[in-house]
């Protein structure tokens, strides 16, 4: 009885309990393996070494299997889909009733999401100092930027210039446009307006985006393919910011699709583990590096030579202040997801 209420007792621990023997094998681990998509009874008498990540393995890591010790370890464990997991790894000898040592136990935990949190919560801070510097920024910026507006149209009134003359106050004036249009997101991006809350249908706000960019997408014979849930829940938002965040989002996916290929759009409502609606944007073009992908949510971070590095940024600050998320799942070669989740209540 007392060896089944301490197995029991093991098995049922929140964290991953091990032992392996004197061969570096596992003799015992506890069912919490099975979040890995591993079963207990497939790693029994196989090594702990064949499930840490071979290509970051190192003497450190090594060392955490030596017997005798009491140690603590950083590593990376491979679950069996070949997903990495940062882990702590706690071991201590394993004795028999004769105090002899004949393995190792302990205790591993996954730390991965904490991680993430952490550098989420450090991107955020650094983020935080940016937009305070760009609204000073921006704020320099609009004054002078006005002034240079208002001249150029008194100087083009009164000099009344033509021909070549002409054209150079053009592109002077349409240049000062798009500084007061790159201002102005900034000033966006870095104090967001509050938020004018009532409830809307989703998919609605969705159409409507859709049909501000039908037609640049008619001439490059994109299509628009809609893979709507059954239903859309009213939900709580700003209508104006939604449809900015899905107008920005539907264009980027049309920009970056070649001619002939499709912009799917697609809805669901997700009530477990969490009650969420969520919306997917995926495009048809060459995909984000995993290098690039570490920046797209950075004022300023864009690849094409009209862009602003606005926009997604805007984006998120969009989904924060409605309490929702967004993520980008790309690759060169298989194009780019995007999607963005919104509470339900």
């Amino acid at each position: 009885m007392k060896e089944g209420f301490f197995r029991r007792l093991l098995d049922n621990a929140n964290d991953l309990i091990w032992a392996i023997d004197m061969e570096g094998k596992f003799i015992y681990i506890n069912k919490n393996i099975s979040e890995w998509g591993y079963k207990k009874e497939e790693l029994i008498g196989k090594p702990l070494l064949s499930i840490l990540n071979q290509q970051n393995i190192g003497k450190r890591d090594k060392r955490s299997t030596e017997f005798g010790i009491n140690s603590t370890h950083e590593m990376e464990i491979l679950d069996k889909y070949g997903k990495p997991h940062t882990v702590v790894v706690n071991s201590s000898p394993f004795p028999d009733d004769n105090g002899n040592i004949i393995g190792m136990m302990g205790i591993i935990q996954d730390v991965t999401r904490v991680q993430r949190l952490e550098e989420r919560l450090k991107n955020e801070e650094r983020l935080a100092s940016l937009g305070l510097l760009a609204t000073g920024i921006a704020h320099e910026i609009r004054n002078p930027l006005s002034s240079v507006k208002m001249n150029l149209h008194i100087l083009r009134e009164r000099l009344k210039p033509a021909g070549d003359n002409l054209e150079h106050f053009k592109i002077a004036q349409d240049e000062v446009v798009n500084l007061e249009r790159v201002v102005s997101e900034l000033l966006d991006y870095a104090k967001p307006a509050k938020l004018k809350l009532d409830y809307y249908d989703l998919h609605k706000i969705i159409d409507k985006a859709v049909a501000v960019v039908a037609t640049s997408c008619e001439q490059e014979d994109i299509t628009i393919e809609k893979k709507y849930a059954d239903t859309a829940p009213l939900l709580l938002i700003d209508k104006g910011k939604i449809h900015q965040a899905l107008l920005n989002i539907i264009l980027n996916a049309a920009q970056a699709s070649p001619r002939k290929s499709a912009v799917i759009i697609e809805t669901k409502t997700i009530l477990s583990p969490s009650q969420k609606f969520l919306i997917m944007v995926a495009d048809s073009g060459k995909g984000i590096t995993q290098e690039d992908l570490k920046f797209v949510f950075d004022p300023f971070f864009t690849t094409r030579k009209m862009g602003t590095g606005l926009g997604l940024p805007t984006v998120r600050n969009i989904m924060k202040m409605h309490d929702g998320d967004i993520s980008i799942d790309s690759a060169p070669g298989r194009g780019t997801v995007v999607k963005i989740e919104l509470p339900l209540v």
